[in-house]
């Protein structure tokens, strides 16, 4: 009779548990050491940001900049030897897909910001006016999956600050985070473990009254 209570117990936690939202995350590029004030992500970067935050970033690069009112470390457009050209596109790739997506932005320049579904349909857009404007902007999915983001100046460098986003730590396409439609099997192990434990009671009960 034990293991049974354990067994309904178990199971409905575990059913409890694969609907419930996580913590969102939040990772900051100032963790990541680089030397003077500028310096294109390259494959040692990104394998830092791959273990650490979840993305894969390309076409950018780290910035120092006090112009950057959060903590003046970001990821800004193009590369260091582009020199700000315009119409570089810098992307920031989710290893696992998010149903949203915060940004604080830094821009110099008019700038669009895109969020993209890992089949490369442009969920939504974002335009930010320049002359060195910080702000904050969250795609919102309402349950649609995002897969990257880009970003781009009409005339010279944007740059992404922070980051705010779903990520289970595990970097495998998926998203726990993200809560699942339950299973009909889900289902029935949950109305199975409660119906088990409503017997027990029963039956305790009756002995119980019999006493």
């Amino acid at each position: 009779m034990k293991y049974n209570i354990k067994t309904a117990l178990m199971a409905t936690s575990l059913v409890c548990t694969s609907i419930a939202n996580a913590a969102t995350f939040t990772p900051k590029f100032s963790d990541y050491p680089f030397p003077g004030t500028a310096f294109t992500v390259d494959a040692a970067a990104n394998a830092f940001f791959n273990t650490n935050y979840g993305i894969n970033v390309s076409n950018a690069y780290l910035y120092k900049d006090s112009r950057d009112t959060f903590d003046g470390i970001g990821i800004a457009n193009g590369t260091v030897a582009g020199g700000g050209s315009p119409h570089q596109t810098g992307r920031v790739d989710f290893l696992d897909s998010t149903d949203f997506v915060t940004i604080d932005y830094v821009v110099l320049e008019p700038t669009t910001y895109t969020a993209f579904s890992s089949g490369g349909v442009q969920l939504a857009a974002f335009n930010a006016t320049g002359n060195t404007v910080n702000g904050t902007f969250t795609f919102n999915g309402s349950g649609t999956l995002s897969s990257y983001l880009t970003f781009s100046a009409t005339g010279g460098r944007s740059a992404i600050s922070g980051l705010t986003y779903n990520y289970d730590g595990l970097t495998g396409g998926g998203n726990t985070d993200i809560p699942a439609v339950p299973e009909p099997e889900t289902y029935a192990m949950l109305l199975a473990g409660l119906g088990l434990m409503g017997a027990i009671a029963r039956r305790r009960k009756q002995k119980n009254l019999a006493a």
